[in-house]
């Protein structure tokens, strides 16, 4: 009876199970179908077009205030681009980007925007990179930066810089901009201590004496200059023109500028609008930028250019490309970039050419006049339309090769789904026969102590024991294939979608080319330190931690008195994110080693502390009767009845911080720092070499997983006990 019970429990399940994997399986060939409709350009039906206005998207970088302080800044404002756009059926909407040039790539990468406006500098990382973008004008001609010192750095001069602690941001034009400043005055970069950062922590951590000196946005520093903590030593727009002046750039996604060449034309009239505004009245611009910027009105009038035809000109003149030109050697000389590109075949003149025309037409300018003043104004480029035919055909030829890997990638998913079906059905079954071949053991044994004829009972089971062991090797393979059996789709998803061309390999590489970078970085020796580094954050942060939220937990769980005195503060401190903490421990700390330890301690010293509390005041409450009848002190009844109970759940919380250890190590030390494996996923993000973010990535997940491992085994060995409870359970 029980052995019948038993099978048709058995067969009960199966038909569960079935379904279950079936499900699976079944869900496996719809992402399937959903990527290969996306591969060959399947696009399901979509609604019937809206007769509403299509919006076109602006970005530029922002302070936070969303204000694009320049000619598109005022077209947007008053409303120019729309009433140019709204006849070919568009409107405008701008976003400030706070994280600038990066963030304004990854958002054109991914088909967020159809128009940037930023600095050439940025404008030729991004080409040069793989970005498909098209130079449209030349909008902003200025310099506004500025090199600030401490009052008690002792640096008067740019000599002085030497040796000295010096914030910047890598990959922008403040890189260019410190270069040059201290080439000027016979000093190299590696004169001095060069920080990377973002401005406004440059200059919090300059308030507090942190560092020595930093390059911030013109008008960041007037407060610390009037408080007497920070004097100008170098201002970019007092400056040679020349040297530091650089041009800002309005690009366009190459796919919509060649499809709509007419609304590039309207843009830029929009902008040529804007221009003669600020042209006619620089007061009226400067009060508007003041307003919306939230500047004080005399740090914009010391910011602006004396002429402001000269600072706003909508062109693309020969003296303008030329400084494009400057700006990329200035990019190939100090390595931001290995691929040159053609500055004039990036440039499409015939928008402002177009735009030129039409405009000064409006005005009542002479249509030969407009001719020749549009003539004139793209000067600078060589308008080649057989290099770019060239191009395009190129760019099909390429687009039809795609459709072999794309064969190739789908038949390589297909595989996986069906080798991934076959390994969760062989799993289930194999386990459910050696269910039923244990229980067949167990009915086996229990007959052969009842019946005489042990002979043939002893020759069943071992007939079983053979199998069961047998079913066992293949039980145990199984279900090392099925643990990496995700890890592997992973794997398979991504090279599929790399080699199918169903995403950039701009922004995601291809497994291939992230090996190659983990193996070369890991040669170097770059990866090694910038690891070893944050490792000793950790440690020293996590640590801390350690000991203090076991502490405090302790006293907490053991005492009703001390947990309500400090719950409520612990509570509100916990309530915080741990990346609001980092501006104001590098404003205390600096940009070193305390402000990294200090963020790492507050991340891991909460899930310590809670486990810890849970852990005590779950301890069975007679084993702590117990030891008060036998009148043990305090320190007996902790070491004897509350920590080996409360082991496990400190272990948890151990294990819980150290991961979230390795999220605040890498998140401060993207925002400032000078080493650490965050900073190098930021550097290279920043100048958007995306294979080196992947290998730091993978990095830090197996360094992770490594002490991940570490710990558990220190567990193992600390709570005997608990793993022959969980082993009988």
């Amino acid at each position: 009876m029980r052995t019948r019970t038993s099978s048709i429990s058995a067969s009960a399940a199966a038909p569960a199970g079935r379904t279950r994997v079936w499900a699976i399986v079944a869900a496996m060939l719809a992402v399937l179908t959903i990527l290969a409709s996306g591969m060959f350009g399947v696009q399901p039906a979509r609604a019937a077009e809206s007769t509403d206005l299509k919006t076109l998207r602006f970005g530029y970088p922002s302070s936070g205030t969303n204000w694009n302080n320049g000619v598109l800044g005022v077209a947007l404002e008053k409303g120019y681009l729309d009433e140019y756009l709204k006849p070919l059926g568009y409107k405008a909407s701008g976003t400030g980007f706070v994280g600038a040039a990066p963030a304004l790539h990854e958002a054109l990468t991914g088909g967020d925007l159809d128009y940037v406006d930023y600095a050439g500098f940025a404008g030729i990382l991004g080409k040069s990179k793989g970005i498909d973008t098209t130079l449209l004008a030349v909008t902003e001609y200025n310099s506004g930066w500025r090199l600030v010192a401490s009052t008690k750095s002792g640096i008067t001069s740019i000599k002085d810089l030497k040796g000295k602690k010096v914030a910047y941001m890598r990959g922008a034009t403040p890189q260019m901009y410190l270069i040059k400043v201290l080439q000027q005055a016979g000093l190299k970069f590696s004169d001095i201590e060069a920080v990377n950062t973002d401005l406004p922590s440059g200059l919090s951590t300059l308030a507090t004496n942190g560092i020595d000196a930093a390059v911030v946005s013109a008008g960041q520093e007037q407060q610390l200059v009037d408080e007497g903590k920070a004097k100008v030593i170098h201002s970019g727009i007092k400056a040679d023109r020349k040297t530091f002046y650089e041009p800002t750039v309005l690009i366009a996604r190459t796919d919509f500028a060649k499809q709509h060449p007419d609304v590039s034309a309207a843009v830029i009239k929009a902008l040529l609008k804007a221009k003669d505004d600020i042209v006619k009245d620089p007061a009226a611009f400067n009060k508007l930028s003041a307003e919306r910027s939230g500047n004080p009105l005399n740090v914009v009038e010391a910011t602006a250019v004396d002429d402001p035809k000269v600072g706003h000109p909508v062109t693309l003149t020969p003296a303008l490309i030329n400084s494009m030109k400057q700006v990329q050697q200035f990019e190939l000389d100090n390595k931001l970039i290995a691929n040159p590109i053609d500055v004039q075949a990036w440039t499409d003149p015939a928008p402002l050419k177009q735009a030129i025309e039409e405009y000064e037409q409006g005005k009542g300018v002479a249509a030969a006049d407009a001719t020749k003043d549009a003539t004139a104004a793209v000067a600078g480029v060589v308008d080649d339309q057989a290099s770019a035919g060239a191009s395009g055909a190129s760019g099909g030829a390429a687009a039809q090769g795609r459709a072999n890997p794309a064969f190739a990638a789908i038949a390589l998913l297909a595989g996986y789904v069906l080798f991934a079906g076959v390994v969760i059905v062989g799993r289930n079954r194999v386990r459910a026969w050696l269910s039923a071949l244990n229980r067949k053991e167990i009915a086996a044994a229990s007959v052969a102590d009842d019946s005489s004829d042990s002979g043939a009972e002893n020759s069943t089971a071992a007939s079983l024991t053979s199998r069961i062991q047998s079913l066992g090797v293949t039980k145990r393979i199984l279900d090392v294939i099925f643990l990496v059996l995700l890890p592997i789709g992973v794997f398979v998803v991504w090279h599929v979608a790399t080699a199918s061309g169903l995403i950039s390999t701009l922004v995601l590489p291809t497994i291939s080319s992230v090996a190659d970078t983990i193996v070369g970085q890991l040669t170097s020796g770059t990866f090694k330190g910038d690891l070893a580094i944050s490792i000793s954050r950790i440690l020293k942060g996590y640590g801390l931690a350690a000991v203090f939220g076991i502490f405090f937990g302790v006293i907490m769980g053991m005492s009703l008195s001390a947990n309500r005195f400090f719950m409520l503060a612990f509570k509100a401190i916990r309530q915080i994110p741990m990346m609001a903490w980092v501006p104001l421990l590098v404003m205390w700390f600096g940009i070193g080693e305390g402000s990294k330890v200090a963020v790492i301690f507050l991340a891991a010293f909460f899930p310590i502390l809670m486990n810890t509390i849970d852990g005590i005041t779950r301890v069975d409450r007679k084993l702590v009767e117990v030891g008060n009848m036998y009148q043990l002190s305090r320190w007996r009844l902790f070491r004897e009845i509350y920590l080996p109970g409360a082991l496990p759940s400190i272990f948890v919380g151990l294990k819980l911080a150290l991961g979230i250890s390795w999220m605040a190590v890498v998140g401060s030390e993207m925002i400032a720092a000078s080493s650490g494996i965050g900073f190098r996923i930021n550097d290279a993000r920043s100048l958007m070499d995306y294979s080196i973010v992947f290998a730091g990535m993978i990095v830090i997940a197996v360094a992770g997983v490594l002490m991940d491992v570490v710990l558990s085994a220190i567990s193992r060995a600390v709570t005997p006990w608990e793993t022959i409870r969980k082993a009988t359970a």
